[in-house]
């Protein structure tokens, strides 16, 4: 599954959906980061205390998506996966990815732009991403 950004071949990939559904419970994916000249890949773990998921993060953004005030983010439990959104008056979506490693000490991230039409879409191919097998 993809968000493609609008500028620089900028994207987010989510795959190894198959990490969701371990029998040891070290449920993961993989989200990869791509730009102009730089891809970065990292194993997110899956598991949300709160309920407040990426699904529901983008959820709640198709629904808002006239704007919103200030800046909706979301972060993996660990935080090696963070995103954050913010809405301008003239209807794009700043969207800022990334990613980061603590054992390794290095991050990656990306910033584009996302049109507030697509939101609706996404959540969608988030959710069925996200769906156990």
């Amino acid at each position: 599954m993809m968000i493609r950004g609008d500028a620089d071949g900028a994207s987010i990939e989510f795959s190894e959906k198959e990490g969701l559904t371990r029998a040891d419970g070290s449920e993961f994916y993989l989200v990869t980061l791509r730009g102009d000249h730089f891809e970065a890949s990292i194993k997110v773990y899956a598991f949300v205390p709160d309920g407040h998921n990426l699904p529901k993060f983008f959820d709640d953004l198709a629904y808002i998506w006239k704007g919103w005030d200030g800046q909706k983010k979301w972060s993996s439990l660990e935080g090696e996966f963070e995103l954050s959104c913010e809405h301008d008056e003239i209807g794009h979506i700043a969207t800022t990815a990334k990613i980061c490693s603590r054992g390794e000490s290095w991050t990656g991230q990306i910033s584009f732009n996302l049109p507030p039409g697509e939101l609706e879409e996404i959540a969608k191919s988030i959710n069925r991403f996200f769906e156990i097998l």
